[in-house]
């Protein structure tokens, strides 16, 4: 696996580097050939909060992607918490992909790749109530074809509140997001 370790205003000792390279290496445990893992350290400036050490890593692989972003008092702990909830997320995930490869019990697990093994940032300053939003960030991606249960799988993993795709079912760009309830919500474009 690839691992890209960067520092968003903040150095990234050596030591650090080689426990990100060694704990992410380790997630191979859990999903089988992960293709990139991007890691980027920040620091919050604000000196009342305790954990100001921040650290996002997405890992990609198999055309999965899953993000985890935590905080913790200093750079080791943050990387620690951020690869235990990656850890849980990857087990979420391989069993999702493994039931739904999997629809019979006789059936061999081995049969997707998943399931082989045991296994660019926008700096938050806080609301400036002089100014309105401004768009400080592009992103251009494909959307994905498929079924609503599976972006909401996706837009779990990666740790977001909404997720955009194209409906399998209706072959429309459809948004599915989180609700306050805790359930589920899907829009769908009537073009």
């Amino acid at each position: 696996m690839q691992i890209t370790i960067t520092g968003r205003k903040v150095d990234v000792p050596d030591d650090v580097r080689s426990a990100v390279e060694r704990k992410i290496g380790s997630l191979d445990r859990f999903v089988g050939d992960l293709e990139r893992a991007d890691v980027v350290f920040r620091e919050e400036k604000n000196p009342r909060i305790a954990e100001r050490d921040q650290v996002e890593v997405t890992l990609r692989g198999h055309g999965h992607h899953v993000r985890a972003s935590v905080a913790g008092t200093d750079q080791h702990q943050a990387v620690d918490l951020a690869v235990d909830k990656l850890g849980k997320q990857l087990r979420k995930l391989k069993t999702k992909v493994v039931r739904r490869h999997r629809p019979n019990a006789h059936r061999d697990e081995n049969h997707h790749p998943l399931a082989m093994l045991d296994h660019d940032l926008v700096e938050d300053d806080g609301p400036d109530d002089d100014r309105s939003p401004q768009i400080v960030r592009r992103k251009t991606f494909d959307l994905d074809l498929m079924i609503p249960d599976d972006a909401i799988v996706r837009m779990q993993l990666l740790d977001h509140d909404f997720f955009l795709f194209v409906n399998a079912d209706s072959g429309k760009p459809s948004v599915v997001y989180l609700r306050d309830d805790g359930d589920a919500g899907l829009i769908e474009i009537d073009t």
